[in-house]
């Protein structure tokens, strides 16, 4: 993996879901230091968007059992992203704000746990929103102490890497619950999903999509249009 940094001990995030109309928003942080660093390569932890399925599974699986308290998942199923979206949206803000927040109780909670200052993310806004969110959510004395570097394609680091692993994994698992519960294969992505968004209106109805999709994308209007 590519050296961005040279710190001993730190903390990755990334996020999975965000580009998905079905399914929720997952942000994962994932701690690393040297004791787990080396375990990590040899694994072959990379970008989660770059393996299979099975492959992404295994690994989620294999660091959750052997790395547990490293790990931190934040996620927001379709009716509470929902909500949260409308609530910052009432106050002129939009996804990167929804994001940031994520980021920030993932970092914070982890942050806490492990003790560590550093921080590295995988860059989605030119504005510092994180930083702004951590200042809302944590004390004083805990804000100063974290410093968060914000670089795009950060997932070229092993933490980062890591985090995008365990995020995508939750994001797979929430998709095959939601498909499960709802008897239909939900689709990924934001292509080809306008004729699943119709069935499932015509299985469920047009109040139930929001308990599986981000209504604010724009495919919500081709989905509900009769």
């Amino acid at each position: 993996m590519d050296t961005i940094h040279n710190w001993d001990a730190w903390i990755g995030t990334d996020e999975a879901g965000k580009g998905d109309y079905f399914g929720s928003l997952v942000v994962a942080a994932f701690y690393v230091d040297t004791a787990c660093r080396e375990i990590l390569s040899t694994l072959g932890i990379t970008d989660g968007k770059k393996l299979s399925n099975r492959r992404l599974q295994h690994l989620a699986e294999r660091m959750h059992n052997d790395y547990e308290k490293h790990i931190v998942v934040v996620e927001k199923i379709p009716t509470d992203y929902n909500a949260l979206y409308d609530t910052l949206g009432r106050r002129g803000q939009n996804l990167n704000h929804l994001l940031a927040s994520l980021h920030g109780e993932a970092i914070r909670t982890l942050a806490t746990r492990v003790g560590v200052k550093h921080v590295l993310v995988d860059k989605f806004s030119k504005n510092d929103l994180i930083t702004q969110q951590l200042k809302q959510q944590t004390d004083a004395e805990l804000h100063a102490k974290i410093k968060i570097t914000q670089v795009p394609k950060a997932e070229r680091d092993i933490a980062v890497a890591a985090a995008s692993i365990i995020a995508r994994d939750a994001f797979l698992k929430r998709m095959e619950a939601l498909s499960e519960k709802y008897e239909m294969r939900l689709p990924r992505g934001s292509y080809q999903v306008v004729d699943a968004g119709k069935e499932f209106i015509r299985l469920h109805g047009n109040n139930a999509l929001g308990d599986v999709a981000k209504l604010h994308f724009s495919l919500t209007d081709a989905v509900l249009r009769k």
